[in-house]
């Protein structure tokens, strides 16, 4: 049997005791908030190129439209409350030191085509423009260097709008202007970034992890060499570097990489080889093993990756790459050192011309350089 208190001292201890929980607990659930990452190809890889603004430099502006079909399905109707931003993973990224920016960004909607930005500010701006955030200063920690096992880079710029933006149909226009004059460019705080060049999408790619699993003094290193990216129809151009002369290679390549689930051969993406290996501990596998083939690297220890992309394959297919080379080094059954990862999309990235960028360094009205399209920022927009 319960009894209920109703004397004075009684409700205060109650009072109390709800007081309490409500703070340790909060006082109302909070509501779910979502995130959707922009351009989608993102979400799961890194970008192919990076930005400046709004870290790297501590004066300046920059412009980004994003037509709607890059926005998610359904978009119309939620409320933007706030975007982050993540640094870069590109080859060769050092360490990111703490840093502070001035920070005001801007956002509206309206209906224009990313390719009609110009290099004019105010021809840029909508006119329903409005302030979602600042000018406020904004702590950026320092992040570490990309590392074995790096995809995504660190989300180490997050701006909670004190205004948040109602979305409705057309082109979404940010601006993020830094304001800590003069303008100074350090040579850290890259921003993760899309470029398709003049707009033109011949499919994407990005690189995952550093090439550190070997024994050499230099990582074993995939990149794209080729002039245009990966399309249908042609031959993909990676090159593997950090082999030692004339040594044994194992390259393989396998569909799906990011969503493929582990099994047979597949440690999954990222899995680390020291789960079969333990000597392997730290190399990781970036792609399934559905077709392999071996070669020798040339005198210098380079190791051409080319593979016939048929004329049928659906545009938008992804393929992961990778090479490992025999070092007689290692130990264990599995005597390999192990590059980074390539992950293609061929034929399309699903961005094309449909994003803009336009810079203004140091408050300037008149960009100097044309609207870059085909790029933007990676955004991550919470919503």
């Amino acid at each position: 049997m319960t009894t209920r208190r109703s004397s004075a001292a009684a409700r205060t201890r109650s009072l109390a005791l709800c007081l309490y929980l409500a703070a340790w607990f909060g006082a109302a659930p909070a509501p779910a908030q979502s995130t959707a990452v922009v351009p989608s190809i993102c979400a799961a890889l890194p970008g192919n190129a990076a930005v400046s603004l709004p870290l790297r430099w501590s004066h300046g502006i920059m412009q980004v439209w994003i037509e709607a079909s890059l926005l998610p399905t359904g978009f119309v109707g939620q409320t933007i409350s706030g975007v982050r931003l993540r640094r870069s993973t590109l080859p060769f990224d050092t360490a990111y030191g703490p840093v502070q920016r001035t920070l005001t960004v801007r956002g509206a909607f309206w209906n224009i085509q990313a390719v009609q930005m110009t290099t004019s500010l105010t021809q840029n701006r909508p006119p329903a423009l409005i302030d979602l955030f600042g000018p406020a200063p904004v702590a950026v920690a320092a992040t570490a260097a990309p590392g074995a096992a790096t995809v995504l880079g660190e989300e180490f710029l997050h701006v909670q709008f004190t205004t948040p933006l109602p979305v409705v149909a057309g082109t979404l226009c940010l601006e993020f202007e830094t304001s800590d004059a003069p303008l100074q460019v350090s040579s850290e705080h890259w921003v993760d970034a899309v470029w398709m060049e003049d707009g033109v999408d011949e499919g994407y790619v990005a690189f995952v992890g550093d090439g550190s699993c070997t024994t050499q003094a230099v990582p074993t290193r995939l990149a794209w060499v080729g002039s245009a990216g990966p399309d249908v129809g042609t031959t993909t151009a990676l090159q593997a570097s950090g082999i030692p002369a004339n040594g044994l290679v194992l390259a393989w390549v396998g569909l799906d990489p990011t969503t493929r689930p582990p099994g047979a051969g597949y440690l999954g993406f990222g899995g680390d080889f020291g789960f079969v290996e333990p000597a392997l501990a730290g190399c990781h596998q970036w792609a399934p093993f559905d077709a392999t083939w071996f070669g020798a690297a040339d005198a210098n220890g380079r190791f051409a990756v080319g593979l016939a992309v048929p004329a049928t394959a659906a545009l938008g297919t992804r393929l992961g790459f990778q090479v490992a080379w025999l070092d007689p080094a290692r130990s264990g059954f599995l005597p390999f050192s192990f590059s980074n990862g390539a992950v293609l999309a061929v034929g399309s990235a699903a961005i094309g011309s449909r994003c803009a960028t336009a810079f203004f360094p140091a408050g300037v009205t008149t960009s100097p350089w044309s609207a870059f399209r085909g790029q933007m920022p990676v955004l991550m927009l919470e919503h």
